[in-house]
């Protein structure tokens, strides 16, 4: 059986001449193999394809009688490889979310091209049983014609000693025709059987050649089955450890999510605690003022309320002098402050403790000693300082 034809340019593809040797072949098979293999390629759904165009250019290439018989296919292979690469283009690479459907089709691909060989090895086992069967035909018709002139040139031997001299029978002319014929078509029969049974022996081993090179393919076949399966259990093992990878990163960015949450949640907490300490503190104080500016108003108005009961207790002469005198407000009460800070601006009803006048909307305090003031006595206080 001749080998397949093949459509594919082995020397392109491995990057060596035509005229390379073996070693340069080798070279560039080993150099392209670990380019290809489906291992170092598990991403990419056509190192498989890849691969096995590898393996059937080296395979071709590497043997001698195989690349003989390609490189007197190789011109027709060119052009066909030249005309299908202008007029068809490269198809797209499969996604990679498609390499089961790659690896059926592969696998279907190779198992229908073992059941074609295997038929083709049962028909051609059937014709090397037919022609051992007339080789084996062939053989004992020989033998027998051989037996027959083996009695024959024995009985003539016989006949030509001393002893067939004097004792044989004389045969006739007709006799010595007839017996001189029938070796005559035995050398015959044999030289045709001898013939018969070298053609017989030649199919015999060229059918068996033929049988042994589909048995060889067969197995090739067989192996790259072999190392498809291999490839998609490894692809498979890798896609499950990828999975199960992702759904790592996945928990841990989720428990990285969450100790952030908590930690924010704390820092929350924390803050919130923090500023409630320091409304407390804030509270405290407004508190602590606000009590002391609740006595001073007491004291004040207790101060007002017996300068006012000492007027009464004056009498008229007091009426008088005080028309003579100049009117002036009280000046409140002592203090060493020199009043040069800035003034804290207090909304609400307070009474001045300088003029002792109400004050409806707002009034200022010193921030350093805490007197309350409107905002006349405040200008007067800061300009006589």
């Amino acid at each position: 059986m001749a080998p397949s034809q093949a459509t594919e340019d082995y020397y392109k593809f491995l990057g060596v001449p035509q005229t390379a040797g073996t070693d340069a072949i080798r070279a560039s098979y080993r150099k392209l193999a670990l380019k290809y293999h489906p291992d170092r390629n598990p991403n990419n759904p056509q190192a498989t394809a890849q691969f096995q165009l590898l393996e059937a250019a080296y395979s071709t290439l590497f043997d001698p009688e195989r690349r003989r018989i390609y490189d007197l296919q190789y011109e027709s292979i060119k052009r066909n490889s030249a005309t299908d690469t202008n007029k068809n283009p490269p198809p797209p690479q499969a996604n990679s979310s498609e390499p089961d459907q790659l690896y059926k089709t592969q696998m279907a691909k190779l198992e229908a091209a073992i059941q074609q060989l295997r038929n083709r090895e049962d028909e051609l086992a059937r014709q090397l049983a037919k022609a051992r069967a007339d080789r084996d035909t062939s053989w004992r018709a020989l033998e027998r014609l051989q037996a027959v002139a083996d009695m024959d040139a024995k009985e003539e031997a016989n006949r030509n000693s001393w002893y067939g001299y004097f004792f044989s029978s004389r045969q006739s002319e007709e006799e010595k025709q007839v017996r001189q014929r029938r070796m005559v078509e035995n050398r015959v029969a044999r030289t045709v059987r001898e013939a018969e049974l070298k053609r017989l022996t030649s199919r015999v081993a060229t059918a068996q050649s033929l049988v042994e090179d589909i048995q060889r393919r067969v197995q090739e076949k067989e192996e790259l089955a072999e190392r498809l399966r291999k490839a998609q259990e490894a692809e498979r093992v890798w896609r499950e450890q990828e999975a199960e990878r992702r759904k790592a990163q996945e928990a841990e960015r989720r428990r990285a999510q969450e100790a952030e949450r908590l930690r924010r949640a704390q820092e929350a907490r924390k803050y919130e605690e923090d500023w409630d300490d320091i409304l407390r503190g804030f509270r405290e104080d407004i508190r602590k003022k606000t009590s002391y500016t609740e006595e001073a108003r007491q004291g004040t108005s207790q101060t007002k309320a017996r300068g006012q009961r000492s007027q009464r207790g004056q009498g008229s002469n007091a009426g008088n002098s005080t028309g003579r005198q100049s009117t002036k407000a009280p000046e409140g009460r002592k203090s060493s402050c020199l009043h040069r800070s800035w003034w804290e601006k207090e909304d609400g009803r307070h009474e001045c403790e300088r003029c002792l006048d109400t004050t409806r909307r707002f009034a200022f305090r010193c921030p350093s000693c805490r007197m309350v003031a409107c905002a006349g006595c405040r200008d007067i206080l800061k300009r006589r300082t």
